[in-house]
């Protein structure tokens, strides 16, 4: 579980609380052969040339890729040249280069990935994945939110998982977005996009005497009102590695009886989480003895 720290200006990508985090912006396969999907900045003419230092260069094949510093505005531009053509670029407050050539997805093409940051209040960051075959393709676009997008390799089959957290809980009831509990999600690249990887995320579940440590210390000094931020964030990151049961009946026999609300809060927090990767409802209640 992470808290996110990052503030700075203005937003210019908002990731909707209640959205799922991961979203395809197209797929090799529902794009037509010999067109490409990504465009060059809609303000510039197709080959003009783009003013500013080059912060970073690297050519694959027969693509150069940059990144450039617009002192004038302060920005980076991303720029892919395909035999001296433009066919992609795009502006953001801070950008670079990762994965540069190597293939991402598994279809044996090189790719690259561009990670940029928006500038804003406390946002936003997003990856695009490019692949840099014949035609260049816009593979995926995810978005961030307030955290970082992390490529890593996390089942070791030589291509890389993305591991961003899940923001829904942002500003929700009264809490402080410094409290913002952010669960941790991983997408693995199947079926043409990026999708929750649920069998990445799965966890050992944690014993009775863990639990009960667990809940003495997290509902220290709570005697009225919503519970702790950490208390549900506790369930919920249980949820997430796929002990969604063991989350329910933890929140439930962790709240105090002489604190009010537990039914009106516990109700909310599941319709916060529908359609968040990997939700799993809470078992129904058992019959009365």
């Amino acid at each position: 579980m992470r808290t996110p720290l990052r503030i700075a200006t203005a937003t210019v990508l908002v990731l909707g609380a209640a959205a799922l985090l991961a979203r395809r912006a197209g797929e090799r396969r529902s794009a037509p052969p010999d067109a490409p999907t990504a465009g060059a900045i809609a303000v510039l003419p197709p080959d003009s040339a783009i003013g500013g230092s080059v912060e970073a260069e690297s050519t694959v094949g027969a693509y150069l890729i940059r990144v450039l510093k617009d002192s004038a505005a302060n920005d980076r531009i991303v720029e892919v040249r395909q035999h001296g053509h433009r066919v992609f670029a795009t502006r953001a407050a801070d950008a670079r280069l990762e994965w540069i050539g190597r293939d991402v997805t598994g279809d044996h093409v090189p790719d690259v990935v561009v990670q940029v940051f928006s500038g804003g209040m406390h946002c936003c960051s997003q990856a695009i994945v490019l692949g840099l075959g014949p035609v260049l393709r816009r593979l995926g676009t995810i978005d961030g939110a307030d955290g970082d997008i992390v490529f890593e390799d996390v089942d070791g089959d030589g291509i890389p998982e993305v591991k961003i957290n899940d923001f829904r809980f942002a500003y929700w009831r009264e809490y402080a977005f410094a409290e913002t509990q952010a669960p941790d999600v991983i997408l693995a690249w199947r079926e043409g996009g990026y999708r929750p990887a649920c069998d990445l995320m799965k966890e050992d579940p944690p014993g009775p005497a863990t639990l009960a440590r667990r809940t003495r210390e997290l509902t220290q000094g709570w005697t009225t009102g919503d519970p702790p931020a950490a208390l549900w964030g506790y369930a919920v990151d249980l949820i997430y590695g796929g002990q969604a049961d063991l989350a329910w009946r933890f929140l439930d026999r962790a709240w105090p009886s002489s604190i009010d609300g537990k039914d009106e809060f516990l109700q909310e927090l599941r319709e916060r989480l529908r359609g968040s990767p990997c939700w799993s409802p809470p078992p129904p209640p058992r019959p009365a003895a």
